[in-house]
């Protein structure tokens, strides 16, 4: 019996991914996740991105041993939809960096996406399942139009409030032009003892050729910092990096 993944179109509910148990005569002997796979709703959508970083595998560890302190993990960007099903109790109260208080409500979708590819609550049967488990998110939010400015102020927050509860950072958002003053609050964060996980962007850049920054600014950070590139279709091929 083989397995393939397929999607049911249900009027009322939208899209369903579902893997299915195929027998030799292509007859379908049942549906829903297999050999442990989370039943989240659109986890076969997202199945090959996982795999391709062996998310499933390190969750395997992961489940195996006893839990550990939560980690807490800042994203930088336009605010997060703390009360989204699939982030129930995961984002804590932040910090926004424009109006000065701790409304970190979305001004925009990019940073709930990014939160939910961090750490939406896995095995609930909605939403994705997030990378992380037991992981807590605290949003950092620059706005409306978030931007290299405003992330300055960001990193300014983390080094005043945040030094020693915050594990890692999340700051997506790019540029074509360096911001000095930037390179350098990543790079008091890092000697603080915190991660920084940057975007490289979106559009397949040759970074050698192209510069995107903070990203191209590597020569400018110490380790501690990462440049993350997208992937794109079933191949998994890189846009960056």
């Amino acid at each position: 019996m083989k397995l393939l993944v397929t999607l049911f179109v249900f009027f009322s509910c939208g899209i369903l991914y579902v893997k299915a148990r195929v027998d030799g005569n292509e007859n379908i002997r049942g549906l829903g996740p297999v050999n442990g796979d989370p039943n989240d709703k659109y986890y076969y959508g997202q199945e090959d991105y996982l795999e391709a970083i062996s998310v499933p595998k390190a969750w395997s560890i992961l489940d195996s041993i006893p839990k550990r302190t939560q980690v807490t993990i800042a994203v930088i960007d336009d605010g997060i939809e703390a009360s989204h099903p699939d982030l129930k109790g995961v984002v804590i109260e932040g910090y926004n960096v424009v109006d000065k208080n701790s409304d970190t409500s979305p001004r925009g979708p990019h940073g709930t996406y990014m939160a939910g590819i961090i750490g939406a609550i896995r095995n609930n049967k909605i939403g994705i399942a997030g990378i992380l488990n037991d992981v807590r998110i605290l949003p950092i939010s620059t706005g409306h139009a978030p931007g290299q400015l405003r992330a300055i102020e960001a990193f300014e927050y983390l080094m005043r409030e945040m030094r020693g509860d915050v594990k890692v950072v999340l700051f997506a958002l790019g540029r074509e032009e360096p911001l000095p003053i930037l390179m350098e609050r990543i790079h008091a964060v890092v000697a603080a003892g915190m991660l920084v996980v940057l975007g490289a962007g979106n559009k397949h850049m040759d970074m050698d050729k192209v510069k995107y920054y903070p990203c191209s600014g590597r020569e400018l950070l110490s380790e501690g910092v990462i440049c993350v590139a997208g992937t794109k279709g079933a191949k998994m091929q890189l846009y960056d990096g």
